[in-house]
């Protein structure tokens, strides 16, 4: 059996999985405790599941998400090298930031030993200021992190966690290679505080089978490994969103997924049952950073966003939530009140549901039938108008699936696939607004515990190889090992093949059936003078998103 559970905005939703069906599916409130909405959620989906029957569980939170948004990030401190070129002041992020002198050229040489004095100088002003973890980042150190194990050998031991920009991703853009390292730090306090809070909770529940977090890759990593990389966690919901999708329906064609949930409605794109992915990386917040997602796009519009009047007429809905609708004690009508109203939903109290209605329409010259009936149509015209801008940005720029860059292939959306709480009461509506046929899968409103459950483990690294240098380095696996001369492309794509199948084990992937994607491949010669002197090799590799395979094999064949 097989745990899935997603923390949503409004929702909390749990599903068990059993040999490739969903045998209990529970939905509990968001509350402003998180641990105790998972306690919760945890008691009501396991009343009559024997810890010991459970051979996996996976979890998504919008934790590490709220905490970027809302700016509840640990105050952190950043020691940065960089060298000649663009000035590092620009990047500047954080109460607490560094420049030092020293750097490493393109090839990872050093061309300015590092100034220990600026360096240690930086950390002691760090330390004033009661801050207690850094990151480091170092313009090439992807090519070479000495400068960055050296910085943290020097003022690691006065501070309780260090980030290095090496470990974030084998990219080489130095910007948000810098914003990624500072999260990484900024979140590991937050993200430590809830790993051992869920592991007490579910040791507390003799819960032992393996543990999984979803990222927004659509992949998952185990427990343990995720405190390494606590920004990677980040926007984990709409990844579960397309992985639900995808496994409860499998979105042949070109399926525009809405997921649309209490607080907000999130949308993507799966072509054929392959999802578009951001390889570059995503921006949380603020912050530019290079983890990397599927392509997703959140509106903030949900069944119980605030219904009410534009100020030039008009209906208006969202971005706001301000409670439950008031059919069940809210404050402010919602479209759920629309809902009930017209007898879609048969829950809560029609009457409050009525003068909710009414309290919209009233002054438009509207009853409350006609009302709730032109919430539900704005809401999915709403949608569809703001789907259509994501297609349109999709469109604008180059096109990556999972697998693969897709050439001059435009996008257009075949059928659209509605999965959250009210898809069968709003499918009806998105359907006409975008013209185009629509469906809702089966368990549509716990799809994204389900995509949680049943997401495999990912892993991407990145290799550089420089045989004048005679070095090949793998930052993500923190590996640099010794080449010759004669080191060639074969022999990179075998060693990266290896480490990668590696590093997924240790993140909890099964050995067998590793599905391996080169995403990038890349060799030339460095000329100096008119003589070659060595290759410079780069590969980016990944375990590519998908189901894992017991699902595959019991729901579909």
């Amino acid at each position: 059996m097989i745990l899935g559970l997603d923390v949503g905005g409004t929702q909390t939703d749990a599903v068990v999985i059993d040999k490739g069906q969903v045998v209990v599916a529970t939905k509990t409130p968001t509350g402003g405790d998180l641990l105790t909405t998972l306690r919760t959620a945890l008691e009501n989906t396991l009343r009559d599941v024997a810890p010991a029957w459970l051979n996996r569980m996976a979890f998504s939170t919008t934790m590490a998400t709220n905490a970027i948004v809302q700016d509840r990030i640990e105050d952190t401190g950043m020691i940065v090298s960089a060298g000649p070129g663009m000035d590092p002041e620009w990047f500047s992020v954080g109460p607490s930031y560094h420049v030092v002198e020293g750097c490493l050229d393109h090839q990872g040489f050093e061309a300015e030993p590092l100034n220990r004095v600026a360096v240690m100088d930086a950390a002691a002003r760090i330390r004033e200021e009661g801050i207690k973890v850094i990151g480091i980042t170092g313009k090439f150190s992807v090519r070479n992190p000495s400068h960055e194990h050296r910085i943290a050998d020097w003022v690691g031991s006065s501070f309780y966690h260090v980030a290095m920009g090496h470990r974030v991703s084998g990219a080489l853009n130095f910007p948000r290679r810098i914003v990624t390292t500072y999260l990484n730090a900024a979140l590991h306090g937050l993200h430590k505080e809830f790993l051992d809070a869920l592991v007490h909770i579910l040791n507390e529940k003799g819960l032992a089978a393996p543990r999984y977090l979803l990222k927004p890759d659509g992949g998952t990593i185990n427990l343990d490994k995720s405190i390494y990389s606590p920004a990677s966690i980040a926007q984990s919901g709409p990844a579960a969103s397309v992985m639900g999708a995808l496994a409860l329906d499998g979105c042949e064609g070109t399926t525009l997924v809405l997921d649309v949930g209490g607080t907000t409605t999130d949308m993507s794109v799966v072509l054929n049952g392959t999802p578009l992915l951001k390889p570059n990386g995503i921006r949380l917040g603020a912050f530019q950073t290079l983890i990397r997602s599927l392509m997703t796009h959140s509106l903030g519009i949900g069944g119980d966003s605030e219904v009410g009047i534009a100020e030039k007429g008009g209906l208006r809905i969202g971005a706001v939530r301000r409670g439950r609708p008031m059919a069940m004690g809210g404050p402010a009508p919602t479209p759920t009140d629309a809902m009930i109203t017209l007898g879609l939903l048969k829950t809560g109290n029609k009457d409050a549901a009525n003068a909710a209605m009414e309290e919209v329409g009233g002054p438009l010259g509207w009853d409350a039938a006609t009302t709730a009936q032109r919430v539900l149509k704005h809401m999915a015209e709403t949608i569809a108008e703001s789907a259509k801008v994501f297609i349109h940005d999709i469109n604008s720029q180059p096109v990556y699936t999972i697998h693969q860059v897709l050439e001059d292939q435009k996008i257009e959306p075949t059928s659209v696939l509605i999965i959250g709480g009210p898809a069968p009461q709003i499918a009806e509506y998105i359907g006409r607004a975008f013209g185009l046929p629509h469906r809702f899968p089966h368990h549509h409103g716990v799809a994204n515990a389900v995509g949680a459950a049943v997401a495999r483990v990912t892993s991407e690294i990145t290799l550089q190889a420089d045989t004048e240098r005679g070095s090949v380095i793998i930052p993500e696996a923190n590996v640099e090992n010794k080449i010759n001369s004669s080191f060639d492309i074969e022999q990179a794509v075998a060693l990266g093949r290896e480490l990668l199948s590696q590093q997924a084990v240790r993140s909890g992937a099964e050995e067998k059936g590793l599905e391996i994607s080169i995403t990038e491949k890349q060799m030339f010669n460095m000329i100096r003078g008119y003589a070659r002197t060595g290759k410079n090799i780069r590969l980016k590799m990944g375990i590519t998103p998908g189901l894992i395979p017991e699902w595959k094999r019991s729901h579909y064949e």
